[in-house]
């Protein structure tokens, strides 16, 4: 997956780079490339739905023998479910994957590989 955000949005070069030597105009130029791109693949590639379908700041139930791995709790946390409080995340499940099939042998650790133009 990371190496698809990397050849479509060009994703880890734009997270290595020190950004803040850049006007904000510009770099608000170069994130919304990077986000629609990057998001083109999570569309081609992984179907995600949230944990919790509720809208967010919303009153919800966690109820007793919920997924830890699923539900984080946070704040004022004391008791034993069901717990009401706010969602503040929906969280997200993966759905669905389609991932292109893996290179053979030593292309597998490979995120990106090096571009060399010959002239």
């Amino acid at each position: 997956m990371l190496a698809l955000l990397q050849r479509d949005g060009r994703l880890i070069d734009f997270l290595s780079e020190n950004v803040t030597q850049y006007p904000d105009a510009q770099l608000g130029a170069a994130v919304r490339m990077i986000h629609d791109s990057c998001r083109q693949v999570l569309d081609r590639y992984i179907k995600l739905q949230p944990v919790i379908a509720s809208e967010e700041d919303q009153p919800v139930t966690v109820p007793a023998g919920f997924d830890p791995a699923s539900i984080k709790l946070i704040g004022n946390v004391t008791g034993a479910p069901p717990m009401r409080g706010l969602l503040r995340h929906r969280g997200w499940r993966i759905q669905e994957v389609n991932l292109p099939a893996l290179p053979e042998r030593s292309g597998r650790s490979i995120v990106a590989p090096a571009e060399v133009e010959i002239s």
